[in-house]
Protein backbone atom coordinates (compact mmCIF):
# COMPACT_ATOMS: atom_id res chain seq x y z
CA UNK A 1 0.00 0.00 0.00
CA UNK A 2 1.53 3.40 -0.89
CA UNK A 3 0.00 6.92 -1.33
CA UNK A 4 1.03 7.23 -5.31
CA UNK A 5 -1.15 3.95 -5.89
CA UNK A 6 -3.97 4.90 -4.01
CA UNK A 7 -3.95 8.35 -5.56
CA UNK A 8 -3.60 7.58 -8.86
CA UNK A 9 -6.37 5.03 -8.64
CA UNK A 10 -8.88 7.91 -6.71
CA UNK A 11 -8.03 9.80 -9.86
CA UNK A 12 -8.98 6.80 -12.34
CA UNK A 13 -12.55 6.30 -10.62
CA UNK A 14 -13.14 9.75 -9.69
CA UNK A 15 -12.69 10.74 -13.72
CA UNK A 16 -14.36 7.62 -14.24
CA UNK A 17 -17.67 8.74 -12.75
CA UNK A 18 -17.26 12.15 -14.02
CA UNK A 19 -16.86 14.19 -10.98
CA UNK A 20 -13.99 16.95 -10.42
CA UNK A 21 -12.07 17.16 -7.40
CA UNK A 22 -14.38 19.71 -6.44
CA UNK A 23 -16.85 17.03 -6.70
CA UNK A 24 -15.47 15.04 -4.80
CA UNK A 25 -14.72 17.24 -2.34
CA UNK A 26 -18.25 18.56 -1.40
CA UNK A 27 -19.61 14.81 -1.22
CA UNK A 28 -16.94 14.62 1.40
CA UNK A 29 -17.79 17.87 2.79
CA UNK A 30 -13.63 17.88 2.68
CA UNK A 31 -11.81 20.60 0.65
CA UNK A 32 -10.62 20.02 -3.02
CA UNK A 33 -6.81 20.78 -1.98
CA UNK A 34 -7.27 17.46 0.62
CA UNK A 35 -8.45 15.43 -2.52
CA UNK A 36 -5.69 17.09 -4.39
CA UNK A 37 -2.88 15.92 -2.15
CA UNK A 38 -4.64 12.40 -2.42
CA UNK A 39 -4.30 12.41 -6.04
CA UNK A 40 -0.88 13.71 -5.52
CA UNK A 41 0.67 11.02 -3.17
CA UNK A 42 1.05 13.45 -1.21
CA UNK A 43 -0.80 12.53 2.04
CA UNK A 44 -3.62 9.68 2.24
CA UNK A 45 -7.16 10.14 3.53
CA UNK A 46 -7.89 9.83 6.87
CA UNK A 47 -9.08 6.48 8.15
CA UNK A 48 -12.32 8.07 8.61
CA UNK A 49 -12.83 9.00 5.13
CA UNK A 50 -12.32 5.61 3.62
CA UNK A 51 -15.69 4.39 4.11
CA UNK A 52 -17.94 7.79 2.43
CA UNK A 53 -15.01 7.57 -0.21
CA UNK A 54 -15.48 4.00 -1.17
CA UNK A 55 -19.13 4.49 -1.18
CA UNK A 56 -18.72 8.09 -3.31
CA UNK A 57 -16.41 6.00 -6.04
CA UNK A 58 -18.39 2.86 -5.66
CA UNK A 59 -15.66 0.92 -4.44
CA UNK A 60 -14.24 -1.51 -1.60
CA UNK A 61 -12.53 0.09 1.09
CA UNK A 62 -9.85 -3.15 0.74
CA UNK A 63 -9.76 -1.89 -3.05
CA UNK A 64 -8.93 1.92 -2.06
CA UNK A 65 -6.52 0.82 0.51
CA UNK A 66 -5.07 -1.46 -2.27
CA UNK A 67 -4.82 0.81 -5.37
CA UNK A 68 -6.21 -1.15 -7.45
CA UNK A 69 -9.68 -3.14 -8.70
CA UNK A 70 -10.44 -6.22 -6.79
CA UNK A 71 -11.09 -9.16 -9.24
CA UNK A 72 -14.26 -11.43 -7.72
CA UNK A 73 -12.97 -14.29 -7.57
CA UNK A 74 -10.16 -13.37 -5.00
CA UNK A 75 -10.98 -13.66 -1.80
CA UNK A 76 -9.04 -12.60 1.51
CA UNK A 77 -8.47 -14.11 4.79
CA UNK A 78 -9.18 -13.00 7.14
CA UNK A 79 -6.18 -12.24 8.61
CA UNK A 80 -4.69 -10.91 4.98
CA UNK A 81 -7.96 -7.98 5.62
CA UNK A 82 -6.79 -7.27 8.75
CA UNK A 83 -3.20 -6.97 7.91
CA UNK A 84 -4.10 -4.57 5.20
CA UNK A 85 -6.30 -2.67 7.87
CA UNK A 86 -3.58 -2.17 9.95
CA UNK A 87 -1.35 -1.33 7.65
CA UNK A 88 -3.86 1.57 6.94
CA UNK A 89 -4.72 2.68 10.29
CA UNK A 90 -1.13 2.87 10.98
CA UNK A 91 0.03 4.82 8.36
CA UNK A 92 -3.13 7.13 9.12
CA UNK A 93 -1.46 7.47 12.97
CA UNK A 94 1.94 8.26 11.21
CA UNK A 95 0.50 11.13 9.06
CA UNK A 96 -1.28 12.63 12.13
CA UNK A 97 1.74 12.21 14.37
CA UNK A 98 3.70 14.20 11.52
CA UNK A 99 1.09 16.45 11.36
CA UNK A 100 1.44 16.65 15.29
CA UNK A 101 4.88 17.74 15.48
CA UNK A 102 4.89 19.86 12.54
CA UNK A 103 2.56 22.17 14.03
CA UNK A 104 4.31 21.95 17.88
CA UNK A 105 7.81 23.07 15.90
CA UNK A 106 5.82 25.66 14.30
CA UNK A 107 4.70 27.04 16.97
CA UNK A 108 7.58 26.74 19.45
CA UNK A 109 9.80 28.54 16.34
CA UNK A 110 6.89 31.19 16.31
CA UNK A 111 6.83 31.67 20.25
CA UNK A 112 11.01 32.17 20.10
CA UNK A 113 10.85 34.71 17.69
CA UNK A 114 8.38 36.66 19.21
CA UNK A 115 10.75 36.77 22.43
CA UNK A 116 13.71 37.10 20.78
CA UNK A 117 11.83 40.62 19.22
CA UNK A 118 10.24 41.66 22.32
CA UNK A 119 14.04 41.01 24.05
CA UNK A 120 15.14 43.46 21.65
CA UNK A 121 12.87 45.64 21.75
CA UNK A 122 13.22 46.19 25.45
CA UNK A 123 16.63 46.42 25.34
CA UNK A 124 16.80 48.87 22.98
CA UNK A 125 14.22 50.80 24.99
CA UNK A 126 15.98 50.47 28.17
CA UNK A 127 19.41 51.52 25.89
CA UNK A 128 17.55 54.63 25.00
CA UNK A 129 16.12 55.33 28.79
CA UNK A 130 19.64 54.99 30.09
CA UNK A 131 21.34 57.30 27.37
CA UNK A 132 18.55 59.72 28.20
CA UNK A 133 19.02 59.54 31.63
CA UNK A 134 22.67 60.13 31.24
CA UNK A 135 21.89 62.91 29.15
CA UNK A 136 19.58 65.28 31.25
CA UNK A 137 20.76 66.94 34.20
CA UNK A 138 18.05 66.45 36.20
CA UNK A 139 19.40 68.04 39.66
CA UNK A 140 19.93 70.92 37.82
CA UNK A 141 18.83 73.80 39.70
CA UNK A 142 16.77 74.88 36.95
CA UNK A 143 14.61 71.66 37.34
CA UNK A 144 13.72 72.92 41.02
CA UNK A 145 10.13 72.49 41.88
CA UNK A 146 7.29 73.57 44.54
CA UNK A 147 4.04 72.10 45.36
CA UNK A 148 1.05 74.45 45.71
CA UNK A 149 -1.62 73.64 48.60
CA UNK A 150 -3.75 71.90 45.74
CA UNK A 151 -0.88 69.14 45.56
CA UNK A 152 0.21 70.32 41.76
CA UNK A 153 3.80 70.48 40.85
CA UNK A 154 5.73 73.79 39.25
CA UNK A 155 8.87 74.54 38.61
CA UNK A 156 10.31 77.77 40.76
CA UNK A 157 11.41 79.64 37.35
CA UNK A 158 9.73 78.05 34.25
CA UNK A 159 11.87 80.04 32.00
CA UNK A 160 15.32 78.35 33.64
CA UNK A 161 13.88 74.95 33.27
CA UNK A 162 12.52 75.83 29.85
CA UNK A 163 16.45 76.96 28.78
CA UNK A 164 17.78 74.26 31.00
CA UNK A 165 15.68 71.19 28.54
CA UNK A 166 16.72 72.85 25.61
CA UNK A 167 20.34 72.67 26.34
CA UNK A 168 19.66 69.03 27.05
CA UNK A 169 17.63 68.47 24.31
CA UNK A 170 20.50 69.64 21.98
CA UNK A 171 23.08 67.67 23.94
CA UNK A 172 21.05 64.49 23.24
CA UNK A 173 21.16 65.21 19.57
CA UNK A 174 24.18 65.43 19.43
CA UNK A 175 24.95 62.47 21.22
CA UNK A 176 22.84 60.68 19.02
CA UNK A 177 24.35 62.26 15.78
CA UNK A 178 27.87 60.61 17.41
Amino acid sequence: MDKETMGSFIVQIRKEKGLTQKDLAEKLHITDKAVSKWERGSSFPDISMLEPLSDILEVSILELIEGQRIKEDLSLTSEEAKEIVNQSISISDDEIKRKHIRSKSTIIIGVILILLIISITLNILNYHRESIKNTINIDSDAYTMEITENGEQFFVDDEAALAQLMRDISDIRESEDK
